[in-house]
């Protein structure tokens, strides 16, 4: 595990949160229209969804298709159109004189071949150097990780958004993706400055290739008829495998970004990928790092996947969660096998 030290200073111009625009589905909603719980009685149902709130940690989600309805009543929402939501709402902001580059994440594209990151600009009316990034659940921070390369290289500014319309492959036999998997987006606009409240002290990203079965959706391109017709495009994986793999990727992440008591120590604030509170407490718990603040949201709008990094970061810039000066840990494990880990100090109160 290489861990890269750049040293870049950058401020967060601008931030935007983006999530569909229909009401919130709970975990009710979801129980009484999965087929294989439909059927009880509404007060068991409603101590059924609790239960998984405290079990799971999600509560509600939003979502651009229901799993329940027709996709053509959803076909025209995307991960694309988010994200182009969530650029203009960046957009009306903050109106920079230039965009040096734009990089887009997402696990969820609309596209097969073509750029989605070229179209969100396309759809704008703006030009720049457009790049497409696609790594699991660690989508936010490899798009974060290769924003800074590029202020390295020399670009002054980077706009970075992730994107995901995870409600499109939940698998309908499958309860647990129904309640983990939500969609949603998020933008930053990125300026390298010497005096900026950001300093990316730590970074790396990497995959292990040997498990990118674990978690995917297996589909194949061209579609095929029998793939169509069953779930082949669908999100299934091993949840045992993933869960163990995730646990060991972040003690790695964890010993490595921040080898002694001192780095841990120093760590204020915490943004996980957010699939599964217990086992964040759990490996803060046996970090001696308990008393960190966690940033969290998926219990509000449930797991967006590759967009639930910078959600959260980018939430946390709008709402002026970092008022003091600290650190702050960002890391993923996600399918691929990707993982990911950052420590970036923020200067200003």
């Amino acid at each position: 595990m290489e861990i890269l030290h750049p040293n870049i200073r950058f401020e967060i111009t601008a931030s935007s949160c983006v999530l569909p625009d229909s009401p919130p589905v709970t975990n009710l909603d979801i129980l009484q229209n999965f087929p294989r719980t439909s059927s009880h009685s509404l007060s068991f149902l409603e101590k059924f969804a609790e239960k998984i709130g405290e079990e799971f940690g999600f509560y509600s989600r939003y979502w651009c298709h229901k799993p329940w309805e027709s996709l053509d009543n959803s076909r025209g929402l995307t991960a694309e159109s988010l994200a182009i939501e969530s650029v203009q709402k960046l957009l009306a902001q903050y109106t920079p004189q230039k965009i040096d580059a734009f990089l887009l994440g997402s696990t969820t594209n609309k596209r097969f071949t073509g750029s989605q990151a070229a179209a969100v600009l396309g759809h704008l009316g703006l030009d720049a150097p457009a790049y497409d990034l696609k790594t699991g659940c660690s989508t936010s921070l490899s798009t974060l990780h290769l924003g800074y390369a590029l202020m390295a290289l020399g670009y002054s500014n980077i706009l970075v958004c992730c994107a995901e319309t995870l409600s499109k492959v939940i698998d309908p036999e499958n309860e647990k993706t129904w309640i983990g998997l939500a969609d949603g987006a998020a933008a930053l606009f990125m300026e390298k400055k010497a005096t900026g409240s950001f300093t990316v002290e730590k970074t790396f990203f990497s995959t292990e290739g040997k498990y990118v079965e674990a978690f995917t959706t297996q589909g194949v391109f061209p579609p095929t008829k029998e793939q169509i017709d069953t779930p082949g495009y669908h999100l299934i994986g091993d949840e045992s495998l993933m869960k163990e793999l995730a646990y060991t990727k972040y003690q790695q992440i964890l010993n490595n970004l921040l080898p002694t008591e001192e780095d841990r120590s120093a760590i204020t604030w915490v943004i996980p990928h957010q699939v599964n509170r217990k086992l964040i407490t759990q490996l803060l718990q046996e970090n001696q790092m308990e008393n960190k603040s966690i940033i969290w949201d998926s219990d509000a709008i449930g797991n967006i996947g590759g967009a639930s990094v910078l959600y959260s970061l980018a939430r946390a810039v709008n709402e002026k969660i970092f008022d003091q000066p600290g650190k702050i840990l960002l890391m993923s494990v996600g399918g691929g096998l990707s993982y990911a880990g950052q420590v970036l100090q923020f200067h200003k109160p």
